[in-house]
């Protein structure tokens, strides 16, 4: 029996293999390694309790579980067969997680695009989990491109390497779906059943980013407090209300 590849991991080779260094000066998105900005993976150490670093310096490793944490579970790529899956990975990573559910709303066809994945959009993924769709992603890819450089003009240097991954991508998912080796012919997970609804499963998910900030910001304000301390008195009263005034927002 051969053994099927892993999603992710097929989705993931061929985002890295786009994914260079470090970014280009006009290009917009800033800062990056591996397609990584440093904002990004601050917020993954910061939810994994790791001191921060530059993006500059991050691991092998690091890479893959930012993008498996960040980027795929936030997209819900693992409902979709493998071909659709990989687009929507790799959009997730060019346009972020609410932009790549944007395009996927835009080729289901028929829904508002407002960039949440709720149970009107589940419903049409249902009935259009294919390759079809997948094709279709892409060239909402495609047609976006081309408007974006109409908007600022500075972008179109970066317009034919666009094009060509998106010419890629089109041609691996279409190679894929050919390869019965590395088909996904159902979702890794099934999308109906006794399962949370993507309205509580997003309220989770914004309380868990919410108290993680709260905790990071409780941190800092015992740094304050503590240099207050080392500083005499005035300083101790003067750490003192602004913990107090960061409690009263709280």
């Amino acid at each position: 029996m051969t053994e099927k590849l892993d999603p992710f991991l097929t989705a993931l080779q061929f985002t890295l293999k786009w994914e260079g260094g470090g970014g280009h000066p006009q290009d917009l998105g800033g800062i990056v390694q591996y397609g990584i900005t440093q904002a990004t993976f601050d917020t993954y150490l910061r939810r994994q309790g790791l001191p921060l670093k530059s993006v500059i310096d991050i691991t092998a490793e690091e890479v893959e579980q930012v993008y498996l944490e960040m980027y795929w579970k936030p997209s819900k790529a693992d409902l979709m067969i493998l071909p659709l899956a990989v687009v929507h990975f790799d959009t997730a990573v060019n346009f972020s997680v609410r932009g790549s559910l944007e395009f996927l709303q835009e080729a289901l066809g028929g829904l508002v695009i407002d960039g949440r994945f709720g149970p009107n959009t589940q419903a049409t993924l249902e009935q259009n989990n294919s390759l079809e769709t997948a094709q279709r992603y892409c060239q909402a890819r495609i047609n976006y491109r081309y408007q974006r450089v109409q908007v600022n003009a500075s972008q179109e240097i970066f317009l034919e390497g666009w094009l060509k991954r998106d010419r890629d991508l089109l041609s691996y998912i279409s190679q894929l779906q050919e390869n019965p080796e590395t088909q996904t012919p159902t979702p890794s997970q099934p999308i109906s059943g006794n399962c949370p609804t993507p309205e509580i499963v997003d309220k989770l998910e914004q309380a868990i980013n919410l108290l993680q900030d709260v905790l990071d910001q409780l941190k800092e304000s015992k740094v304050i407090a503590q240099r207050g301390r080392e500083q005499g008195t005035g300083n101790r009263e003067q750490g003192t209300e602004e913990i107090n005034a960061y409690s009263a927002r709280l």
